[in-house]
Parts: C-alpha cells; sequence; structure tokens
C-alpha cells in the first residue's frame, strides 16, 4: 500500500496565486520506493511532479496529476571534513542543512536571503545570492543523484554524465526527480554587515565598482525615491575565542527582535494598509526606510545571509549582463515613475558570477539582477507587466520560479543552451513524466 498515492488536499504556492488539485499524493521514505513509485506511475501513463515548499511565484511546482513530495528524504548523508564535501538528502531545507554543516564548523559559501527552499527545489530554479565572484547556488553542487523516467538512479558530476550535470543543475524538475546532492563547503566563517542609506545617484553611477570591492553587495530602491539602502558584506575569519564577543549578546538580540517585528510584524502591517488604501503607500515606504536605519553587525555567515520571512508575497526577478547596468536602471526609473503608489516592496538589486549551467540566468556572463516583490493581496500583474516589458527590451532572462511571461520560443533566444536543454529533455523523459502545464510553455515549442 506504501506505493499507493493518497486523497490530497488542494496544493498551493505561497502567496496562492497557482493551485490545483492533485490526483494523489506519493511520500516515499527511501530511493527505493521513490525509483519504483516512478516505474508504477511511467507504467500507467501518469505525470508525476515532485514539490518542494511552494516559494516559487510561478507554477514552475504545479502537479499535473500525482504529487510527490521529498518530506522523508532529509538529512545529512556524509560529511568529509578534508575535502570539504557535504552530501544531503534532496528534501533538505537549506536553513535546516545550514544548521547541520554548523555541527562540523562549514557553512555554503554563499546563500540568498531566504532559507526555507528544499535544496532540490533551490538549485533547480537558479537560487542565488549576491557578489561578482561568487555564482549562483548550484555552482557549489559537486555532484547529484537523480531518477530518470525509467526509475533508475543516475549520478552526475562534471566526470559522470557531464551533459546531465550542466543541465540538471537548473533543471526545472524536467530531468528527472533529484535525491541526493554533494556540496563543496568551506570552513565556517564570520560575515561583517554595513548597511546604509545613499543617494540614488551615487549609488547607480558606482554600482559595478563598489560591487567588484566588496564580497558581496546590494541594494534595495523604492522607484521614485532618491534613496537607496545598500547591504555591503565582508567575508571574516572566526574570532579565536568564538564568533563574537559576549558584550555583544545584546546587540544581536536586539537585531534578531528588529528583523523580525519589521519584516514580519511592521511590514505586514504596512504592506497591508497600503493594499487598502494606494495613495498612502508611498508615505508607507518612506517610514520603512526610516525603521531599518544605519547599521553595522557580525555573526555566523548563514545568520547574516539569510532572514526568516513570513510576509506572503509574489515575485519577479530578471537578469542581465552587467554591461547593461545603467541602461537597465535608467529605463527603469522612468517606466516606473507613476507606480510609486503601488509598490509595497523595494526593487532588490544583486549580482553574480558567469557560470556554465545550461539554464542558468548567469550562463556565460557576469550578472546583475532585478528583482521586484508584491505583497500578496495587492494586484500585481499591471505593475509587473510594465517592469517586464523593460526587462524585455533589455534582453533579460526571467527567473524560472518567479512571474514571467516568456514561452518557448522566446526564451530559445535567451538561453543559448536552451535547445541542448530541450533536446536532453526529451532524452531521458520522452513521455514528459515529470512535466506540467508550466514546463509544457516554457520548453515545448
Amino acid at each position: 500500500m506504501a506505493d499507493t498515492p493518497q486523497t490530497s488536499p488542494s496544493w498551493s504556492t505561497w502567496a496562492r496565486q497557482h493551485t490545483t488539485q492533485p490526483t494523489g499524493v506519493l511520500t516515499p521514505r527511501s530511493v527505493p520506493e521513490l525509483q519504483k513509485q516512478v516505474k508504477d506511475a511511467a507504467a500507467a501513463g501518469s505525470r508525476v511532479k515532485v514539490v518542494g515548499r511552494g516559494r516559487s511565484a510561478s507554477a514552475i511546482g504545479q502537479p499535473a496529476g500525482t504529487l510527490l513530495t521529498l518530506e522523508h528524504l532529509t538529512g545529512l548523508v556524509r560529511v568529509n571534513p578534508d575535502e570539504l564535501t557535504a552530501t544531503f538528502l534532496a528534501g533538505t531545507t537549506v536553513r535546516e542543512a545550514n544548521r547541520l554543516l554548523g555541527y562540523y564548523n562549514l557553512a555554503f559559501t554563499n546563500l540568498g536571503r531566504l532559507d526555507e527552499q528544499t535544496l532540490a527545489g533551490a538549485i533547480s530554479t537558479g537560487f542565488h545570492g549576491t557578489g561578482l565572484t561568487y555564482g549562483v547556488f548550484a555552482t557549489q553542487v559537486a555532484e547529484l543523484k537523480l531518477v530518470d523516467a525509467t526509475g533508475d538512479l543516475l549520478v552526475c558530476s562534471s566526470q559522470q554524465n557531464p551533459k546531465i550535470f550542466s543541465a540538471a543543475l537548473c533543471g526545472l524538475g524536467a530531468l528527472g526527480i533529484i535525491v541526493e546532492l554533494t556540496f563543496k563547503v568551506v570552513p565556517q566563517f564570520r560575515l561583517h554587515a554595513a548597511e546604509r542609506g545613499h543617494t540614488y545617484q551615487s549609488i547607480v553611477h558606482s554600482f559595478e565598482d563598489r560591487s567588484r570591492g566588496a564580497d558581496h553587495y546590494e541594494f534595495s530602491w523604492f522607484p521614485g525615491s532618491g534613496e537607496v539602502r545598500t547591504r555591503r558584506l565582508t567575508r571574516l575569519a572566526l574570532l579565536t575565542d568564538g564568533y563574537m564577543p559576549a558584550s555583544a549578546a545584546l546587540s544581536q538580540a536586539r537585531r534578531y527582535g528588529g528583523d523580525h517585528l519589521l519584516n514580519n510584524g511592521v511590514f505586514s502591517a504596512l504592506s497591508y494598509a497600503g493594499s487598502k488604501v494606494p495613495a498612502v503607500q508611498p508615505v508607507l515606504n518612506k517610514v520603512s526606510n526610516w525603521g531599518k536605519g544605519n547599521r553595522r553587525y557580525a555573526d555566523y555567515s548563514a545568520r547574516v545571509f539569510t532572514i526568516h520571512r513570513t510576509v506572503r508575497q509574489n515575485n519577479m526577478e530578471y537578469a542581465f549582463d552587467m554591461s547593461q547596468f545603467a541602461d537597465v536602471m535608467r529605463d527603469v526609473r522612468a517606466h516606473l515613475a507613476s507606480y510609486r503608489s503601488q509598490m509595497a516592496y523595494p526593487l532588490v538589486v544583486r549580482t553574480a558570477a558567469a557560470d556554465d549551467i545550461w539554464l542558468s540566468q548567469a550562463y556565460g556572463r557576469e550578472t546583475f539582477y532585478v528583482s521586484a516583490r508584491a505583497y500578496w493581496r495587492q494586484p500585481h500583474a499591471e505593475l509587473f507587466g510594465v517592469l517586464e516589458g523593460v526587462f524585455k527590451e533589455h534582453g533579460g532572462r526571467p527567473h524560472w520560479g518567479q512571474y514571467h511571461t516568456q514561452d518557448a520560443d522566446a526564451l530559445a533566444q535567451l538561453y543559448p543552451r536552451f535547445n541542448d536543454f530541450v533536446e536532453l529533455r526529451e532524452e531521458l523523459d520522452p513521455e514528459g513524466l515529470f512535466l506540467n502545464p508550466y514546463l509544457d510553455w516554457v520548453l515545448m515549442r
């Protein structure tokens, strides 16, 4: 009976923009059990979709048939402190992986702001942090194991099945089910964060130089405002007597309390108020900026990279060649001048090193990202549509797990290895076992 799909409640994304009713749910407790479930589904001609935590704003994780969850395939499989590698089951969340690495005084070399995604979901959609000398999260993967549409277990790395490896590092869940990931990790380190306000003009004119002069650099900006907030992270060794002096405990408590209260309490209230009375949104944005203030602090890397966010939101992000920065920001500023009352969240601008992952937004070029967010109770299609129009004019590449309207024909022009990916997907899964409507739309020409 363990292989029989169970009836399920409806599935939805975090912001509840996409919902569906799966025909059943599979919850394998081992890789062999999962392999059998895949073989049975293939024999029955049923589609199977692995879902993570539903944090994507797009419908990439929406089941079209049976929902399969990796909630029981979690945890640290092995760690090698000498070779600096750590292997996890793919359903492990980024947050839990950080905690487990901490026991061995190890860490991921770079992370994005959120940590509730599963590891498999994070790499499959292009999860990234910021820093021109650091790649997207998937560039830290040394090896992965994937169950293909026949139920076979494939080991993929730069030495074994290298073509599948390069594609599966941002595989959209279309090539198979990732069940295990081995990461290249680093000794635990501290991050010093400096957060402060600047004028828009001073940062836009110097952003590339500032990014090259920092380990990790980003800024946030409410369109229409003449101010931005920057965040510079500097990598530091651990202190010999601990990661911070004992006297800093109170300031740490204040930071965590302030972050949680501001981001998940006050900010939620401001967003809700803005959704009810749009005209006051610019004033609320000023309050939000003022509340963050200027501050400096240091802590373990994962505690600085990530933040616990509970306010539901929709997201859109596009990526561009670093050389396009001035032109993109000029046009974004011009087109969004009249949308101040609709933006409860600032745009966030980050960077990444070039990589060779086929469907990575940073494939083949130093990259900067422009990310937009909208409170989940607020209409966002018009605002995102205006912003996406600017992004399309500059040939931006959309984030696979976030809102966009690009179809397969358009995406084929943006990703040099797009056709190679489609051919490989057809070779690995000719019957479309792992497809869903979103993947049909973005991959099938």
